[in-house]
């Protein structure tokens, strides 16, 4: 990932907001056991958690059982409740350390300028003393990342940043914190994009190894270990493997080793998911998809639905998809929420 713009992008036509990254960071204030207001969709079942339900919660087109369908300026977080505000302590930890997470994507309807992005950062923001920050964004409050979006810093793990025309997968360290608060991070992460590659290893049109313009899977493998017995958290080798009829093309994340133990440290916390679509014109874009792409735009003209399902965490690579035995967890209302994705907003 690249420098985020500081004005997000609203998922409803007319409910544009301005969000701009100054750090003026609210704490939790004393007795309030929870934050603002915000929508869930209902439950995205998720393969590997056991029993526990695993909530949509932002705003998307749809949720239906492992399937999410996102509009072009949207956004959701996972959470372990279904309530109608945010929770500091309530998005679901995943701990991904010697595991593999696995999804089904279909980007055929997400062109060239747009972003739709599966990542993980270490929430909620805190600020020195190791209270919940809701930092500047009403629209995802507690949000932290590596490029400061929403005023306040931590370590970001971005799974998948994709269009038809490139992926990419990075992760981004942060300086120690001080005290509870991060300061500082890496902004551009040290990742691997598919535009690096053949020419025709990922695109649109079946002379690619990876057709965009059909379903294909992501299987991203964290070879590495938690924490144990006084051993440090180990993170040797992020390995990203793309699916599709047969064909397969893998990314080996390029970052050094000392810089991956960096990254152990945040995912044995356990990170939080976030799913966002967005972009807009080609310039903000480019340091994803130019080349391939061109002087394509991003709007509610251009693009379509994207859909993503069968998210699952195994821990071995490639495991195939099992639903797990559960009944559906309660359904949200229906309701239009202004709010911001990510972009990069959050």
């Amino acid at each position: 990932m690249r420098h985020r713009p500081s004005i997000g992008m609203s998922p409803h036509p007319g409910c544009a907001v301005a969000v701009f990254a100054v750090a003026v960071l609210t704490p939790l204030v004393a007795g309030m056991p929870r934050g603002p207001n915000t929508t869930c969709l209902g439950e995205l079942l998720i393969d590997g958690f056991g029993e526990a339900s695993t909530y949509a919660t932002g705003t998307a087109h749809s949720v239906e059982g492992a399937t999410l369908v996102m509009p072009h300026n949207s956004g959701i977080s996972i959470t372990q409740v279904c309530d109608d505000r945010w929770h500091p302590y309530k998005f679901m930890p995943f701990r991904l350390l010697g595991r593999t997470l696995s999804y089904t994507v279909d980007l055929s309807k997400v062109p060239c300028a747009c972003n739709l992005a599966v990542y993980f950062v270490l929430e909620p923001g805190k600020l020195e003393d190791g209270t919940p920050s809701l930092g500047n964004c009403d629209y995802s409050p507690y949000y932290c990342d590596a490029n400061q979006v929403c005023g306040q810093w931590c370590p970001e793990l971005d799974i998948m940043e994709a269009n038809t025309g490139a992926f990419a997968a990075t992760p981004h360290t942060c300086e120690d914190p001080e005290n509870a608060t991060y300061l500082a991070c890496d902004r551009d992460g040290q990742g691997q994009n598919t535009k690096d590659l053949s020419r025709y290893s990922y695109g649109p049109g079946s002379d690619h190894t990876i057709d965009t313009t059909k379903p294909f899977e992501v299987h991203t493998h964290f070879d590495g270990s938690p924490a144990s017995d006084g051993r440090p958290p180990k993170l040797t080798k992020m390995t990203t493997t793309l699916r599709q009829r047969g064909n397969r093309l893998v990314l080996r994340n390029p970052a050094p080793p000392e810089y991956l133990a960096r990254m152990a440290r945040a995912m044995d916390e356990g990170m939080s998911l976030r799913i966002t679509y967005w972009g807009g014109a080609a310039s903000t874009m480019s340091w994803l998809d130019s080349p391939p792409c061109g002087q394509s735009v991003c709007d509610t003209s251009t693009a379509g639905l994207a859909e993503l399902s069968n998210f699952r965490v195994s821990p071995s690579p490639l495991k195939p998809w099992t639903r797990r035995p559960t009944e559906p967890g309660p359904a949200a209302p229906r309701r239009a929420v202004c709010t911001t994705a990510r972009h990069r907003g959050p």
